[in-house]
């Protein structure tokens, strides 16, 4: 008699799978929140913008990415740049 087993490695079970989908969710709630915490900038005043190192025009600037671009980080890079 023989046996004969078979196993489909195409398919990722276990905490391999777990964990991708983890990081996943973790890198959308990251995006999420950032945006939601850029969008609060334009409620500031241009002079609050500006003692950030920031203009009104440089937030929208960061906004009008892809959704599924970080604005934050185009942020961080326009407020350095600033003395």
């Amino acid at each position: 008699m023989t046996t004969t087993t078979h196993s489909n490695d195409t398919v990722a079970t276990g905490p391999r799978q777990r964990h991708w989908i983890v990081q996943l969710l973790g890198a959308v709630t990251r995006l999420v929140r950032h945006r939601r915490e850029a969008a609060q900038l334009l409620e500031m005043d241009d002079r609050k913008l500006a003692d950030i190192g920031l203009s009104r025009s440089d937030v929208i600037q960061a906004m009008n990415g892809s959704l599924l671009h970080d604005p934050t980080r185009e942020l961080t890079r326009l407020a350095g740049r600033r003395p």
